[in-house]
């Protein structure tokens, strides 16, 4: 019995909640549009706030549907009607707008010429064989990037003897002023676990990183950093190289 009344509680509020929600409907169709564009136009510099806008957008959005159910429940229809409509023209709008604004250019490369005197590499293109180069005497080599299928998105092998067990990952920056690149995610898509090894051997092989700042077929300068911890939180570099580089344009 108390078990069942509960429930039947429980039930009440979710009636009333959704009731309410569907008298407040047109709030979120609007803030679900805001926060669609707050999430792209953070995309590039800060994806952390991209999280944080599209957590909203996906929230209103869930809203925004028990809201139409419940006035369909209430029987009204007309209202039904109009925030179907309202809906609809609003989520196009957010989708093309935010089509644009993916495919919109940005000056980072011509902000940040590669200078003239600099010593830079090359990524490999696609169908390179990276390990072909990797030579153990000679540190430059351990590192070896290529492009991958798509401007601005790059795959990475990394080479080294002794290391115990940890993990490796990148850091990147921008040459001139050294402004890290697309930090969190360079971090995070880069990671990769190490079991340690005594011999020199080939640690990564074609893990995927994108770089997100500057357009296709515009090129700058970025330091990409290979770094190390270990299972007692110990980091340390190991090695760094410069490759002139472009942005993917999503």
């Amino acid at each position: 019995m108390e078990i069942n009344f509960s429930l039947k509680k429980i039930l009440q509020f979710l009636r009333k909640a959704g009731c309410y929600l569907s008298y407040v409907w047109f709030l979120f169709p609007i803030v679900s549009y805001y926060s669609f564009m707050g999430a792209f136009r953070n995309m590039q510099d800060n994806p952390g706030k991209t999280d944080f806008y599209l957590g909203i957008f996906f929230w209103t959005f869930l809203f925004y549907i028990i809201a139409i159910l419940f006035l369909a429940y209430r029987k009204k229809f007309v209202q039904l009607c109009f925030a179907a409509l309202v809906g609809v023209v609003i989520f196009l709008a957010a989708a093309f707008l935010g089509l644009a604004l993916q495919s919109a250019p940005t000056t980072f490369a011509e902000e940040h010429p590669i200078p003239k005197d600099l010593v830079y590499n090359t990524p490999h293109k696609e169908e390179e064989n990276m390990e072909d180069e990797v030579n153990p005497s000679d540190t430059t080599t351990y590192l070896q990037v290529r492009k991958s299928f798509q401007g601005g998105i790059y795959e990475y092998s990394f080479f080294y003897p002794t290391l115990p067990e940890g993990t490796i990952y990148l850091k990147c920056y921008e040459v001139t002023e050294n402004l890290p690149l697309s930090k969190s995610r360079i971090k995070k898509a880069s990671r990769h676990e190490v079991r340690g090894t005594n011999h020199f051997t080939c640690l990564v092989k074609h893990q995927r990183f994108t770089i997100y700042e500057g357009d296709w077929n515009k090129y700058y300068a970025a330091r990409i950093e290979v770094w190390f911890k270990d299972k007692k939180g110990n980091e340390r570099k190991l090695l760094e190289k410069i490759y002139a580089v472009e942005g993917w344009m999503r």
